[in-house]
């Protein structure tokens, strides 16, 4: 039993890594100093909101022109609680430990990143809808990125912290655009050839997958499970996201062992996974994003 448990422990670290290195959103999960969990609703969650008013007259009688300042803290509602379990036969697990691992890995890797990804997109396109719909071409791309920055310039959002999300097909035609003058010199770089765009104005490039990249998705409850693309949900063809706007949290993330001894219900591995998790954007941050959608 103490084995099952000290290896359980490991094997959530080594999952907890997964998550971290593959998913694309990760830095949108927030720090835990931006929000707060109900102590009577497990499934609350508030975020601190901060109201202040502008300046007023100085008065040589008075003095100064009083304001108000007011911290209240919104409440939301958890929305995603999902998992799913499998079972492994002990004559078929010979190498019962590696093969848990080895399919916890794949399920991480295949299903959950993407999923988490996938309604983190999804959310934000819901709390702050698409800003413009177009099919962007590389004579077209790079106007259409810099009207998105004018955008949240002129909102006053901060232009720290920004990051750009792209698809595969923007990033390509940024790639192509004629707006770069390419130099490749591949005597004097080991005949190395890179044409990777790392940062624009400021603001890292991060490639997002095509499947987790639309503006709306469902998620299945049962059977296969998963998550798909929703008869209406458009292809998102890039993001600029305000991070610090934006609350990721992922409350309760935790694989279950168990050993073929204590399976009650076969003989066989038992591994089990649930996932508690949600985004957020407080109401007076919602102008930090930018949504580029085709039409």
């Amino acid at each position: 039993m103490a084995n099952s448990l000290s290896y359980a422990r490991a094997y959530l670290d080594m999952l907890d890594r997964i998550y971290r290195e593959t998913a694309v959103t990760n830095d949108l999960t927030a720090a835990e100093n931006q929000y707060r969990f109900s102590a009577q609703n497990a499934q609350s969650i508030y975020l601190r909101k901060m109201s202040l008013q502008g300046l007023g007259a100085y008065t040589r009688d008075t003095g100064y022109d009083t304001g108000t300042a007011t911290v209240t803290w919104e409440s939301h509602t958890f929305g995603q609680d999902r998992s799913k379990k499998f079972q492994l036969d002990a004559v078929d697990a010979t190498e019962a430990m590696t093969t848990v691992a080895e399919l916890g890995a794949e399920f991480m890797r295949c299903y959950v990143v993407p999923e988490i990804d996938a309604y983190r997109f999804h959310k934000i396109t819901s709390l702050c809808s698409v800003d413009t719909t177009a099919t962007l071409t590389y004579d077209t791309v790079m106007a259409a990125i810099r009207a998105g920055v004018k955008t949240l310039n002129d909102a006053e959002v901060p232009r720290e912290n920004r990051i750009l999300y792209v698809s595969s097909t923007i990033y390509q035609a940024m790639q192509d655009s004629g707006e770069f003058y390419k130099t490749i010199n591949v005597q004097n770089n080991n005949g190395v050839i890179s044409t990777e765009i790392m940062e624009f104005d400021g603001m890292p490039i991060k490639q997002v997958p095509a499947a987790r990249f639309y503006t709306i998705f469902d998620f299945a409850t049962s059977g296969a499970g998963g998550f798909s693309v929703n008869a209406s949900g458009k292809a998102i063809n890039f993001m600029i996201v305000y991070t610090p706007a934006i609350i990721g949290v992922v409350k309760h993330m935790a694989p279950k062992l168990v050993s073929p001894e204590l399976n009650q219900s076969a003989d066989g591995w038992l591994y089990a996974y649930r996932v508690y998790h949600d985004l957020f954007i407080a109401d007076n941050k919602v102008n930090g994003v930018y949504i580029h959608s085709l039409a």
